[in-house]
């Protein structure tokens, strides 16, 4: 979104302000006060996941177990070229 494009929505909006907007600007005249959650601990904060990222709880997650020798790679690998099919 452009600067311009935010214009012309702020703009919309001085004109066609959002309805709960409203609701909100009435209901405090009428004595309304939102009632204002603590803010998290900047230690729960950094403890969360980044959104999109899937944490489990360190159970099985029925992988492989992971072959970080790579001697072991190599040989793995020279054994499946050593019988895999011939494409032509």
């Amino acid at each position: 979104m452009t600067v311009a494009e935010a214009g012309r929505i702020f703009d919309y909006w001085e004109a066609n302000p959002p309805v709960h907007a409203m609701v909100q600007a009435i209901a405090r005249m009428l004595g309304w006060k939102p009632a204002f959650e603590a803010s998290p601990a900047a230690a729960d904060i950094l403890a969360m996941a980044p959104p999109g990222i899937f944490v489990t709880d360190g159970g099985d997650l029925g992988m492989p177990a992971p072959v970080l020798d790579i001697d072991a790679l190599r040989t793995r690998n020279r054994e499946r070229l050593a019988t895999a099919p011939v494409s032509r």
